[in-house]
């Protein structure tokens, strides 16, 4: 069974130049073999402002998780107007179970005057209320 982290994006104040963003769960917990499922959920007025989203390798000293291909693969892309869903390879027995890897998320968007913004996410630094 694919393990999934849902990144909800539901506010797009153009405004005032921000996006409210959440991710559920921010640490997912692997076995040899599993997947991860990374999905979009972008509602409200953010919804057609969302363009893509990306998930990032931070730790380049521990080696990822997953069996090729590495990102940035394109596989680990994902299009708001498709699926809105990046899934991972099957974890890699190679790896030792138990090391902690970081990840980010990038979100590709449209401001308020229709220019690509980006926005990084740490889910680290993800306080979940």
């Amino acid at each position: 069974m694919p393990k999934k982290v849902k990144l909800h994006v539901s506010t797009n104040n153009n405004a005032n130049g921000s996006l409210r963003v959440k991710v559920t769960p921010w640490r997912v917990r692997l076995d040899s073999g599993d997947v991860v499922h990374w999905e979009l959920n972008a509602t409200g007025p953010a919804a057609n402002d969302i363009l893509w989203f990306r998930v990032e390798q931070i730790d380049q000293v521990k080696p990822w998780p997953f069996k090729a291909p590495l990102p940035p693969a394109s596989r680990y892309t994902a299009l708001a107007s498709g699926t809105g869903r990046v899934t991972s390879p099957l974890r890699n027995n190679a790896n030792a179970v138990g090391d902690v890897i970081a990840y980010g998320l990038t979100i590709g968007f449209k401001d308020g005057d229709g220019k690509l913004r980006t926005m990084f996410i740490d889910p680290d630094m993800i306080i979940d209320s």
